[in-house]
């Protein structure tokens, strides 16, 4: 038996709570974001809502999604780190802004990202 086979069901559980994790400072961030910029606000609840629903399909072991979840990653982990260079895409102005809460981001997709992508390698053994 392979060691990402017999690990399988605890990484999926963890990721689960990874993606949570990662809603909830989102929501709780787009509380203050609905006033100051209503459009960023209203993308980090619909990014929150994509998020409980990656974390709801890793739980329940829904196979079919692991690939468009790990796409869905790796689209947050581009869009955070392009947003501090670059123009935000919907902005048109870079957010240079680092603080707890970017780097909490970081980490929790990069540590998304890498679950994701043991748990999809699982689900295909």
């Amino acid at each position: 038996m392979s060691v990402i086979k017999s690990i399988y069901s605890p990484i999926r559980i963890i990721g689960g709570i990874v993606f949570l994790a990662w809603a909830g400072i989102h929501l709780y961030l787009s509380t203050s974001l609905l006033k100051l910029l209503p459009v960023v606000g209203e993308f980090f609840i619909f990014d929150s809502i994509l998020a409980i629903i990656a974390a709801a399909l890793l739980i329940i072991n829904f196979k079919m999604l692991y690939l468009p979840i790990l796409v869905y990653s790796w689209i947050n982990y581009i869009l955070i780190t392009e947003s501090r260079v670059f123009p935000a895409p919907v902005l048109g102005y870079s957010l240079p802004v680092v603080n707890a809460y970017v780097i909490a981001a970081l980490i929790l997709d990069v540590i998304a990202i890498i679950l994701v992508t043991l748990i999809w390698i699982g689900s295909r053994r």
